[in-house]
């Protein structure tokens, strides 16, 4: 398998990296700050709920947790509140700091040739700003399809289609990296090979079962692998 990994990635034209979790080692603050902030206002939202949830906008996530617990959606003011609580909260933790390796293997591909692009759920500028810094000169602003950028977040295929549209290239050109179920399910539905490295608590069986193609157990697993 490490070899066919190598030469799939080596024969692509582009790959498309989703950021928390994926990039970043930012998971955990991100669930905890949504369990936190739901939890404020009389709300059950677990951090396990929140991995199984990953990659929806703000609205959509605020929209789900409603519609399990209230069976209703969130009111524009519920919205605002809880995004506003969560954002406040995940002030408190420290800056995400990129996995080893992450920067390295941009390095390569772009030595490659091979296009990089960056597909999130996210559309905080505290993030997409610490993006562009942390790997500049391999991510610019226009190669960043987030969530102010799409009207149907993950599991919709909308995000990686974008991303395609805007990147030129099809479905079979790109290799997609993501960490999450719902992502999983996105690039699937949009028709890309989907390699899922798993950083979170999920168990890889969850990940298979959104449609990997290939799933590895973190970092340091994957790099050994290409």
């Amino acid at each position: 398998m490490d070899r066919g990994i190598q030469e799939l990635i080596a024969c692509k034209k582009g790959v498309f990296f989703d950021m928390d979790g994926v990039l970043y080692d930012s998971m955990g603050y991100h669930a905890d700050a949504w369990s936190n902030a739901f939890q404020h206002f009389g709300i059950d939202f677990p951090p396990e709920m929140v991995y199984h949830n990953e990659g929806r906008t703000a609205q959509s996530t605020i929209n789900l947790v409603y519609q399990q617990n209230e069976e209703r959606d969130a009111t524009e003011s519920e919205i605002g509140q809880i995004y506003s609580k969560k954002t406040e909260l995940i002030e408190f933790f420290p800056d995400a700091i990129p996995f080893k390796g992450a920067k390295e293997l941009m390095e390569s591909l772009k030595k490659q040739g091979i296009d990089i692009w960056v597909v999130t759920g996210s559309s905080q500028e505290k993030f997409l700003d610490a993006l562009l810094q942390d790997f500049a000169g391999l991510v610019s602003e226009e190669q960043i399809i987030s969530g102010k950028d799409v009207q149907h977040c993950k599991p919709h295929p909308e995000p990686y289609l974008t991303a395609l549209k805007k990147s030129g290239l099809k479905s079979g050109e790109v290799v997609v990296i993501e960490n999450a179920p719902l992502g999983i399910q996105s690039a699937k539905a949009a028709g890309m090979f989907t390699l899922a490295i798993n950083t979170g608590i999920l168990d890889d069986r969850v990940l298979w079962e959104s449609g990997a193609d290939v799933v590895v157990k973190d970092w340091k697993d994957l790099l050994q692998k290409i």
